[in-house]
């Protein structure tokens, strides 16, 4: 069995926290400040997930697309052994959560574009290594196979009627129903 953990990343992970709590709002030295993240630290990867946010505020889809997709693929070079996705990247160790939040938010980029079957294969990848699915990949994966078109079209098939998140009632009984198909 192949676990994987990542090591601690404090001095850019703090550097990071410090910039998600700044009040400055100018998209361009946001963009600045995340690449010098991750050239500090290539493999810290919540600095990729934020810059593609930007990229996206920015209306710049082409950056948002490269710089997901070198999170990705740099993200998957640091855990896959010997060819293999570990059997256990767990959200319990905080040290993982950067790398799951970007692997799960490139499978939700391929599913809004369309490449489902890469989406499914990834959201797969996630629920197997990390029973506890604490980034909710099972939803995603029940939610592709239903056909729904995307991650926004899940979100307004269950956004709560106050506007806060999604009605966690309706999305497990529609889950607890949809998922028996599948099983």
């Amino acid at each position: 069995m192949y676990e994987f953990i990542d090591k601690d990343r404090l001095e850019v992970q703090e550097v990071y926290w410090d910039f998600t709590e700044s009040t400055d709002t100018d998209i361009g030295k946001g963009i600045q400040k995340l690449k010098g993240m991750i050239k500090k630290d290539p493999d810290f990867f919540d600095a990729y997930t934020s810059l593609a946010d930007l990229h996206l505020v920015n209306e710049n889809p082409e950056a948002m697309y490269k710089v997901l997709k070198d999170g990705y693929n740099r993200a998957m070079k640091l855990i896959i052994k010997r060819g293999k996705f570990p059997d256990e990247l767990s959200w319990l160790y905080m040290e993982n959560r950067h790398i799951i939040r970007v692997i799960f938010q490139y499978a939700m980029f391929m599913w809004e574009v369309g490449e489902k079957e890469d989406a499914l294969r990834i959201f797969q990848q996630l629920l197997g290594s990390n029973y506890n699915d604490n980034i909710g990949a099972r939803y995603a994966i029940v939610a592709l196979l239903e056909g729904l078109p995307s991650m926004e079209a899940y979100e307004d098939k269950f956004r709560s009627k106050d506007g806060y998140g999604l009605d966690a009632r309706k999305v497990e009984k529609w889950f607890e129903k949809a998922s028996n198909k599948y099983l």
